[in-house]
């Protein structure tokens, strides 16, 4: 039986860890690349971190650790001359992309997120696949400004587009895509070189990610740069091979369920062998992907299982 400890390590071992351009790098360890059109790119301070300059203020996509919150803050203000923030987007809930609300939320800066994405933050739970107790962030670091399906917001002549398509990772996971520079961060509903994780305990899962990926996919042209929570610039390519590997997932979860398989069997079986050298070790994969499918048979969500 697959235990809890080798599902951590498994994750640890499948982190999205896969380096940028070098542009520069702040003594920190924060690296920034340029993506174009008044845009930054900032790795290494949890999760990547979309910045776009305007004439008079700065629009951030995620925040990064809460430890890392300072020097980010002081990379930005590098990068922009101290131009004010006057927006913060949280595509998740998850620390990583929150780290710089507790700087900013209190200053009064617009925080916005999907109305999910704040129960989180406001929220106390166990996540028991991470081993993990979340625990409710203060009121003044929650987003302040939440929506539902999607919203728009200008930048001088930028147009910045956000929104929500469906569970992937979690229920309140969204696109920011700023549609003239063509730059569509996607955050954790896009895996860069480990697999999309479907948090089962926040409302991830199969379906919802085939249906969030397509609609990426729907929004990207061949030349469009497309931000993962982690790694370096990538492209629609990865999101087709995304959805290519998805249509796998979905094929063998069902036969699993038809076929009566527990985790165990469903995982000795290896249904994710041909993904093994693009994705690496699936466990974890598959033991998100068994048990956030389980928790839907009731609605029909697996073919021919009732």
């Amino acid at each position: 039986m697959t235990t809890r400890r080798y599902i951590l390590k498994t994750l640890a071992a499948t982190s999205l860890l896969a380096g940028l351009p070098l542009a520069s790098r702040a003594q920190s360890g924060l690296t920034s690349t340029a993506l174009g059109a008044s845009l930054t790119l900032i790795s290494g301070a949890g999760a990547n971190v979309v910045v776009a300059q305007g004439t008079d203020s700065v629009v951030v996509v995620n925040g990064g650790l809460q430890a890392n919150a300072e020097a980010l803050l002081a990379e930005i203000n590098t990068l922009t001359g101290n131009k004010p923030i006057s927006a913060l987007f949280n595509t998740s809930f998850r620390p990583e992309f929150c780290g710089l609300n507790y700087l900013l939320g209190p200053q009064g800066t617009k925080i916005i997120a999907h109305e999910n994405t704040r129960l989180w933050q406001n929220a106390g739970f166990y996540a028991d696949w991470q081993d993990t107790q979340y625990e409710p962030m203060p009121k003044a670091a929650q987003a302040n400004e939440t929506f539902y399906t999607s919203g728009s917001l200008a930048l001088d002549g930028e147009t910045i587009d956000y929104g929500f398509i469906s569970q992937a990772n979690s229920d309140g996971d969204i696109y920011v895509h700023f549609k003239n520079a063509d730059v569509l961060v996607a955050g954790n509903m896009l895996g860069s070189d480990s697999y999309i994780l479907l948090d089962y305990v926040t409302g991830g899962w199969i379906g919802g990610a085939q249906k969030t990926t397509a609609g990426l996919l729907a929004r990207a042209t061949d030349n469009t740069k497309v931000i993962a929570a982690n790694g370096g610039v990538l492209g629609k390519s990865q999101l087709q091979e995304q959805a290519d590997m998805l249509v796998h997932a979905y094929d063998r979860v069902s036969w699993a369920f038809q076929n009566g398989k527990s985790l165990e069997e469903f995982q000795a079986a290896d249904p994710m062998k041909d993904f093994r050298a693009r994705w690496g070790d699936p466990t974890l994969f598959l033991a998100l992907l068994y048990k956030s499918t389980w928790y839907r048979v009731p609605g029909r969500a697996v073919k021919n299982v009732v």
